[in-house]
């Protein structure tokens, strides 16, 4: 099913490809986009990561988030290689330009909660931070829904949304699971 997800994905990124560098930043935000969104996924179904991969589930894990934040990272330098400047990185934005512009502020979202993973031993509550993680997928989706090129598309405006449904189940479940744990 994967597969199929990123070859149709991949066909319609290379229906468009008038500029490379816009060619490579569609593709780095869709795909840091799904890579970040199988690396949610993963944390709920540990066991099946590690029959899948082969690899143990922190490893498998923590190889798609690097990928995923290595794409997010990508997708905002290609606008400053075509001449827009820093500010791409500014989280601050009027609040009505907020919401298109909510991969601005998801970005460090989800590099804050990468990080605290990074030590998570030294901290007790690292995952509480962590959890960032979710709603920065989710300001993400708004981000591709309202702005993204390739999110025009009625399927993969469908995708994007059963994508952030299975987060937020997810979310819930992590957290309803973490509070029977604790009695």
């Amino acid at each position: 099913m994967l597969l199929l997800v990123t070859i149709f994905i991949t066909y319609i990124i290379l229906q468009n490809t008038e500029e490379p560098i816009r060619t490579i930043r569609r593709f780095a935000g869709t795909f840091g986009y799904l890579t970040v969104f199988l690396a949610i996924v993963t944390s709920e179904y540990m066991a099946k990561m590690k029959k899948i991969s082969g690899l143990p589930f922190m490893t498998a894990h923590h190889n798609l988030a690097r990928i995923g934040l290595l794409l997010i990272l990508i997708h905002p330098l290609t606008f400053i290689l075509q001449g827009r400047g820093i500010g791409i990185f500014s989280p601050i934005s009027p609040t009505n330009v907020f919401i298109g512009l909510a991969g601005r502020p998801a970005f460090y979202l989800f590099f804050l909660a990468a990080g605290i993973a990074l030590y998570r031993k030294k901290y007790k509550n690292w995952r509480k931070v962590h959890y960032l993680s979710y709603l920065a997928f989710l300001l993400v989706t708004l981000h591709a829904l309202m702005l993204g090129d390739d999110f025009e598309l009625a399927i993969m405006r469908i995708l994007a949304i059963a994508m952030a449904i299975t987060v937020i189940v997810i979310f819930i479940h992590k957290r309803s699971a973490s509070g029977r744990k604790r009695k």
